[in-house]
């Protein structure tokens, strides 16, 4: 009997247990929740959508709204380094050259030169062909880094970035909940399509086809943007990463040593551009990093076939001696270690530069297609007085 009894408790203990989480997953609940979490979070994913489609095309914008400093009428060959270089300091005798942009792969495109004069940091375009100095942009005054500054923290800095990470939690919270809500249903949407009833009906429609739609994309998006809020929060609360004496993060940063070499002392940037392609197979250098407070490397990043896009625009760094010109080392972003690729490849696949016109077109259908989700969200809220009927 009293075995009986005791497999007849458990037995209803299992019961209750099952019953319980039904109520807790049911779509009263569920909806609720989704509801919520869209009232907190709509209005800035409105934001962050058409931010976001902004800055995938930011590079094309400032080349539309500025041709006279982007564009250039290409020649047979372009000037060398050093004098592009020269120029610009000709122009801004005081301020410090932080680098160059060659753009090598696009011949009707300025060289990009970063300048800082105290604390105001300046782009200089230069005509690669003629070594025209076509003039300049305030850093903080481009199309990108406006956009940039709303994006990520909503021009308020650390609290922007503790509020968007909130936001992004609840991203996260509805594209679980709206798949849970809508489980029944996910491949009917598409035979429903959207109704011309009234307004409720309409954008209730429309709402969740587009959510089953481009429901991946809103989980790479909510996943990533969290991921890279947490890492500032994580800052915001004190919890910052040791460093050694050097600046660079423990347990990071490897990289190929090799032997230095000898090299002449009358060594010129342009030599040492051309020498990169020689050390590393099929390698375009495209930015050249002039030494900075006391450093002492000239580095030459850039790319090869085999890089990975998904670790950043430039995945090979070639570093000389500033004074020498001797090679000191080569550094390749896919030989970095295991946390540090992780995090980048989080920010290139945000951003969804990656894949070319082909991932931008994509991410801008996929941000439209959040931004449509806010909007109907509000609407089918407003309309219904912010319940289910």
């Amino acid at each position: 009997k009293f075995t009986t009894l005791s497999h007849s408790h458990t037995f209803y203990e299992k019961a209750l247990h099952k019953t319980l989480i039904m109520q807790l997953f049911s779509d009263k609940n569920v909806y609720a929740l989704h509801k919520w979490f869209g009232l907190i979070s709509g209005l800035f994913l409105l934001l962050l959508s058409l931010t976001g489609i902004i800055l995938l095309y930011d590079e094309a914008l400032n080349r539309m709204f500025n041709p006279a400093l982007t564009q250039v009428t290409p020649a047979e060959h372009r000037l060398a380094v050093d004098e592009l270089l020269g120029n610009v300091k000709k122009e801004f005798p005081t301020a410090e050259i932080g680098g160059i942009l060659l753009q090598p792969k696009h011949a009707n495109w300025s060289a990009v030169a970063e300048v800082s004069e105290g604390k105001k940091r300046m782009f200089v375009y230069v005509n690669p062909f003629t070594g025209k100095v076509l003039g300049s942009q305030l850093g903080d005054q481009t199309i990108h880094r406006k956009i940039l500054k709303i994006h990520e923290h909503l021009t308020i800095g650390p609290v922007g970035h503790l509020i968007l990470f909130i936001v992004g939690l609840c991203f996260f919270g509805l594209v679980v909940t709206g798949l849970w809500y809508y489980r029944r249903s996910l491949l009917s949407v598409f035979r429903i399509w959207v109704r011309r009833g009234d307004t409720y009906v309409l954008n209730a429609d429309l709402h969740k086809l587009t959510g089953i739609s481009i429901f991946l994309f809103l989980l790479v998006m909510g996943g990533t943007g969290t991921f890279m809020h947490w890492e500032k929060v994580e800052r915001f609360f004190g919890e910052e990463e040791r460093r050694p004496e050097g600046g660079r993060p423990e347990g990071k940063a490897k990289k190929t040593s090799l032997p230095e070499e000898t090299a002449p002392a009358d060594f010129t940037i342009e030599s040492l551009v051309q020498k990169t392609t020689t050390l590393v197979p099929n390698f375009t250098p495209f930015f050249v990093a002039l030494p900075r407070g006391g450093g002492d490397a000239i580095a030459i990043r850039g790319t090869r076939p085999e890089s990975n896009p998904l670790l950043g625009k430039f995945n090979t760094e070639i570093q000389f001696d500033a004074k020498t010109g001797a090679m000191k080392g080569i550094e390749h972003k896919e030989d970095k270690d295991l946390e540090e690729s992780v995090e980048a490849s989080m920010e290139q696949i945000h951003f969804g530069k990656y894949g070319g016109w082909i991932s931008r077109l994509i991410y801008a259908l996929g941000s439209l297609g959040l931004a449509v989700m806010s909007v109907t969200g509000y609407v089918i809220w407003w309309t219904k007085g912010g319940k289910r009927k």
